[in-house]
């Protein structure tokens, strides 16, 4: 399994000098594996990053892109998304049906007109994933998807993606607050990342100080590490860093990240990771 971070801002994107080591573009996330299936998690301006991964056509295996939700920050990359203009180009689309909201009617409503002009040439295909994924979890070639709700504004979706041929594991956890989130959210996403076994790779969002964003939806990067200590991650990726969070302000918090966490790091847009059940260390490389 490999993983590809496309973007790792929240809100909004960045674009300036004192934003390059991290990177500015929001949210959108690669799952793959080496025959070639592909899942993406979320389309915010990152999704732009992950085009040398995406545009090839493969008639057997579409794409699956999953939402974790659709405020703009995750879903503004889509539009000028190059293989969507591309009729031998497929896609999936899938997620919960949040607020009464299909995912159908969420990319309509943002590609209708007056916001864009072109409608998509590619072969797409919706599906509305039931609320939770338990007993039944959704399958996409080799991939099984399982997800639950989080505590977010307007609906927010965790998903915890297993290879169990080989037996490698990963989550992404973004947009939600912990500090506000009942007993019934935690315990979902703590089975989510947990059971049946802990996840190999969690990238959960640590947006930014509490006094800051309380109320916004958001956690706090020392509550991320919390969690992910909680349900035993192997290794812990943070993202979602606010927007005002400069380079500098974030290589000091990779620091303090790594004193509680020596298995945690600081996700940074292009970075990859690749790891094998076996292996007892993962193996990441960020962007050249």
């Amino acid at each position: 399994m490999r993983i590809v971070l496309g973007g790792v801002r929240g809100s909004s994107p960045r674009s300036h000098p004192d934003f390059m080591r991290f990177g500015g573009a929001t949210s959108s996330v690669l799952v793959e594996n080496d025959a070639g299936a592909r899942v993406v998690l979320d389309a915010g301006t990152g999704l732009r990053t992950l085009l040398p991964y995406l545009e090839s056509a493969d008639d057997r295996q579409p794409v699956l892109m999953l939402f974790t939700h659709y405020h703009l920050d995750h879903l503004i990359g889509l539009p000028p998304f190059p293989p969507l203009y591309n009729p031998e180009w497929g896609i999936v689309f899938a997620a919960p049906v949040r607020e009464g909201v299909t995912v159908e009617a969420a990319l309509k409503r943002l590609t209708d007109k007056p916001f864009w002009p072109a409608p998509f040439r590619a072969r797409q295909h919706f599906i509305d994933l039931p609320e939770e994924s338990d007993p039944s979890p959704f399958s996409h070639g080799p991939f099984v998807v399982r997800w639950c709700a989080v505590h977010h504004r307007n609906g927010c979706h965790a998903y915890r993606i297993e290879a169990p041929q080989t037996g490698e594991t990963m989550a992404v956890v973004t947009d939600l607050e912990l500090a506000a989130s009942d007993e019934h959210e935690r315990a979902a996403l703590f089975r989510l990342c947990r059971e049946p076994t802990p996840v190999d790779v969690l990238v959960m969002e640590g947006h930014g100080e509490a006094s800051r964003f309380a109320d916004w939806g958001h956690s706090t990067w020392p509550e991320t590490i919390g969690f992910a200590k909680a349900v035993e991650a192997r290794q812990l990726v943070i993202t979602h860093h606010a927007p005002d969070d400069d380079d500098m302000s974030l290589s000091q918090r990779q620091l303090d990240v790594q004193a509680l966490m020596p298995n945690a790091c600081l996700g940074c847009e292009g970075m990859t990771l690749v790891w094998k059940r076996g292996e007892s260390v993962l193996i990441a490389r960020e962007r050249a």
